[in-house]
């Protein structure tokens, strides 16, 4: 199989949503006449959840119209549709997967300090994987099989498989060792996700009293246990096999060396050098060979023991024809000749055996085979676009995973776009509309380390809903992490107007002081001191004391301290402290100008008591604040500093 010449990709949506209004807008059959009477679709996508609201709205304006039309009660509803979205049943697997991802990009980042390495790198690969099996498995033991549960389960399969090759080609072939054979890797992965033969078949062969039954089933099953390279069961099962009765001398004689010669088969190790290995794989190759020309002398006897056992050393000894013509799938092809004729191959060498099987066998036109060929060839810009097909999740750490292993920079260079930087922000636009996973949405943005990443993050951490001020400061914590200043004082300053709105003025002060905003602070302000004057109790201690503990500072906070302070030592009788602290507002003017007029009513009762309260300098300054402001306009609203905090 040649590689292809990749052109630019364009990254598309791959899966279409479709949505079902029931009861519908007009009678199945009806849409042209429908349509006609200046009738369409409009519709509106939430842009963070997963709905979308569609109505009936007209072509042309009524008032255009020759005629009236008439209006039906259909036409006056808005239907609120959910597009699908994340199954609460990946929760679990979403998480997890979302807490090994945070974690890779934790090490990454400090690995200036302390090399991650292909084994750290794999064992991340390895976390993935348990997630997936995990998931997988829960699917398995649902209750109740649906074909939601079974499309899950077949996409969780596929994720799996195709993960499980890219590591063992770029991880766990290049661990250090004597030995970087792919093979034991690939026959490892080959065998746990698309096992064959499988238990039952095994179970099927043996008999009641667990006696091997001679039938045709028996031999396909010790066919397909040389094929897949499972020596150890094939040499036991011909061992169970010569004593039955039925089965000649000849063929018992041979089913006992056969089960010999598969059990010596030669294990490669990390451990054994290259030579060492092809020596002992030679003679053990020339027995083979040697076993085959002995049993093909004994053939055509009308003997099915004989037959299956030479069609077994045939598919042991390497022959082409006989693996293509037992196995059933391309990956049964590509093992066996991996296994039995390239024991030692390396991954760079997958091409060509691809080639191989290719020619042997009709290869299926499937996402999944698609995409495992397109990694066995190394066309990995088209290999990723498959694995968007088969789940937006695959590809999303895909791109991260290839990212890090440095091999993500061919499909840069294929790509209109980056991949990873696209896929993660795909999987998180996916996320953001999930009540429960908005936040690993953000996470997703933010840890994907790019600026058009950052920007998106921005965006949806100021419209995530904020329905309760624990989820609030969840979301500005965030922002925190991430530095999205301008973000968080969004945030602020709509948190600030919400608590404004329910009467908590201090909360309200408080998200105003972060971001510096002292407009909102003084009108807030302005409210307590109208809120005074129009009940003549001082209500709003508890709101100023909490903000000032917090060190906020801002004049009309000043002011209603002081005045405060004014007003509870007139109640205490402490005339001469009351005056004091009257007059040093009005000197050094911290009062809005719209409540002058009000702090020199409140002098008149200490002018005129019997107690010498003001001396006749500080009575000159209320008499010049009197007259400042008798030559200034009465001040229609409050006049706000807008200076910096």
């Amino acid at each position: 199989m040649s590689r292809k010449r990749v052109a630019k990709f364009v990254i598309c949506r791959d899966t279409e949503a479709v949505t079902h209004l029931e009861p519908g807008l007009f009678a199945a059959g009806t849409q042209s006449e429908w349509s006609e009477q200046n009738r369409t679709l409009t519709f509106s996508i939430h842009p963070l959840s997963n709905q979308i609201a569609i109505a009936v709205a007209g072509k042309q304006p009524t008032e255009s119209l020759p005629k009236r039309l008439p209006v039906f009660e259909q036409d006056q509803a808005v239907r609120i549709c959910g597009l699908p979205g994340v199954p609460d049943s990946r929760l679990p697997f979403v998480n997890d997967t979302h807490a090994v991802f945070a974690n890779l990009q934790k090490i990454m980042e400090a690995q200036s300090e302390e090399p991650v390495g292909v084994d750290g790198l794999l064992q991340t690969s390895i976390l993935y994987r348990e997630a997936m099996i995990r998931q997988i498995r829960v699917l398995q033991e649902a209750g109740e099989t649906t074909e939601f549960i079974d499309a899950e389960a077949a996409t969780f399969h596929a994720m799996h498989a195709v993960w499980q090759l890219l590591e063992i080609i770029y991880l766990s072939s290049n661990l250090p060792g004597l030995s970087t054979s792919i093979v034991p890797h690939f026959m490892e992965w080959l065998n746990f996700n698309f096992p064959a033969p499988l238990a039952e078949d095994g179970e099927r062969v043996l008999g009641s009293g667990g006696t091997l039954m001679l039938s045709g089933e028996l031999w396909a099953y010790v066919r397909k246990l040389a094929l897949r390279g499972h020596v150890s069961v094939l040499a036991n099962t011909l061992e169970k096999v010569a004593p039955v009765k039925g089965v000649s001398a000849m063929a018992a004689r041979w089913a006992r060396d056969v089960a010999g010669i598969a059990r010596d088969m030669p294990l490669g190790s990390s451990e054994e050098t290259a030579g060492s290995f092809n020596a002992r794989w030679r003679r053990w190759n020339e027995e083979l060979q040697n076993a085959a020309a002995a049993i093909a002398s004994l053939l055509p006897a009308e003997d099915e023991a004989l037959e299956a056992l030479y069609t077994v050393v045939d598919i042991m000894r390497g022959n082409v024809d006989a693996v293509a013509e037992e196995g059933e799938s391309w990956q049964d092809v590509l093992g066996a000749m991996l296994l039995y004729s390239e024991p030692t191959a390396l991954a760079d060498r997958l091409p060509s055996l691809v080639g191989a099987a290719a020619e042997q066998f009709q290869i299926a036109e499937s996402s999944l085979d698609r995409a495992l060929l397109a990694l066995l060839n190394h066309e990995l810009p088209e290999f990723l676009v498959l694995c968007n097909r088969i789940d937006p999740w695959l590809a999303a750490h895909m791109a991260d995973l290839m990212d890090h292993i440095s091999i993500l920079d061919v499909c840069r260079a294929a790509f209109a776009v980056d991949p990873r930087e696209h896929y993660l922000v795909a999987l998180a636009e996916l996320y953001v509309g999930h009540e429960n996973l908005w936040r690993v949405a953000l996470d997703y943005l933010g840890l994907c380390g790019t600026r058009a990443a950052r920007c998106v993050m921005a965006e949806y951490a100021m419209r995530v809903p904020l329905e309760s001020d624990v989820k609030a400061q969840q979301v500005l914590r965030v922002c925190e992490t991430y530095g999205l200043k301008g973000a968080a004082d969004r945030i602020h300053r709509q948190l600030g107007r919400r608590q404004w709105q329910r009467g908590r003025l201090g909360a309200a002060i408080a998200h105003f002081a972060v971001v510096a905003d002292r407009r909102s602070i003084g009108l807030i302000c302005d409210q307590l001191w109208d809120q005074f004057l129009a009940s003549g109790a001082l209500t709003y201690g508890s709101v100023i004391d909490g903000v000032l503990a917090a060190g906020l500072r801002h004049e009309r906070l000043r002011f209603l301290t002081r005045y405060r302070d004014f007003y509870e030592s007139y109640k205490a009788k402490m005339h001469a402290d009351a005056g004091a602290i009257l007059l040093s507002i009005l000197v050094e003017e911290i009062a809005p100008p719209h409540a002058v007029a009000d702090l020199l009513v409140d002098a008149i009762p200490l002018l005129e008591g019997d107690e010498l309260v003001f001396s006749a300098d500080q009575t000159f300054e209320l008499m010049r604040c009197a007259e400042a402001l008798r030559q200034s306009p009465f001040p229609t609203g409050g006049s706000v500093d807008e200076g910096e905090m």
